[in-house]
């Protein structure tokens, strides 16, 4: 079992990269942690939505000298990062848009029958990706509404990975994605986009 401890503890990028496998890992074995990990239940929640994209975040970002702090809770960031010397490099605040109803509903479905819900996808269109745009705005707006000016925001964005054929649609999608998001007002000192399927992170803003 995860623990708020464990999650806290400062780590290179290397370093909680591998806490994030090996968590990952030993939840997998166990029947009952891999249905808590699946439904985002107690910390399992935060260690989904926030740690595993911050280690994958942290690995493309910073030096390894450089360490992460994640914090738990309502202090308005979710990590400290600093640097060789022990100084605050940077606040972090991550969020991560997607329907949480929609991905609720199919975690139950897997964790009941083992497989969620089917259906064929439209590789050409990169409609998965299209239909985010608007949820992924609202939770943009909610943020500008608040005061990060100390923090930098990441902005997760995820969906099943495109065929190699049609990166390229994604990516243009994604442009069009940073334009909307570059149309209103942050309180932040640096914008994030961490597009997870495709393993790229962007810096738009700062």
């Amino acid at each position: 079992m995860i623990t708020k401890e464990d999650i806290e503890i400062g780590r290179t990028s290397n370093e909680l990269r591998q806490f994030v496998t090996t968590e990952k890992f030993k939840a997998n074995k166990c029947i009952k942690e891999r249905h808590k990990g699946m439904l985002k239940e107690g910390i399992y929640k935060v260690f989904v939505d926030e740690i595993i994209p911050l280690s994958l975040f942290c690995m493309k970002i910073y030096p390894d000298n450089y360490k992460i702090f994640p914090k738990l809770g309502n202090q308005g960031y979710d990590a400290i990062v600093k640097d060789e010397e022990g100084k605050i490099f940077e606040y972090l605040e991550l969020t991560t848009p997607h329907d949480g109803l929609k991905a609720a509903n199919d975690a139950k479905l897997t964790v009941k029958r083992g497989f969620g819900k089917v259906f064929i996808r439209d590789y050409n269109s990169g409609s998965d990706l299209k239909d985010m745009f608007s949820i992924i705005m609202d939770v943009c707006k909610n943020k500008s509404k608040k005061d990060y000016s100390d923090c930098s925001l990441v902005i997760v964005i995820d969906f099943s990975p495109p065929i190699e054929e049609e990166k390229t649609i994604y990516v243009q999608l994604l442009k069009e994605l940073e334009k909307k998001i570059l149309e209103i007002a942050f309180h932040v000192k640096k914008i994030y986009l961490l597009t997870i399927p495709l393993e790229i992170v962007e810096k738009i803003y700062g």
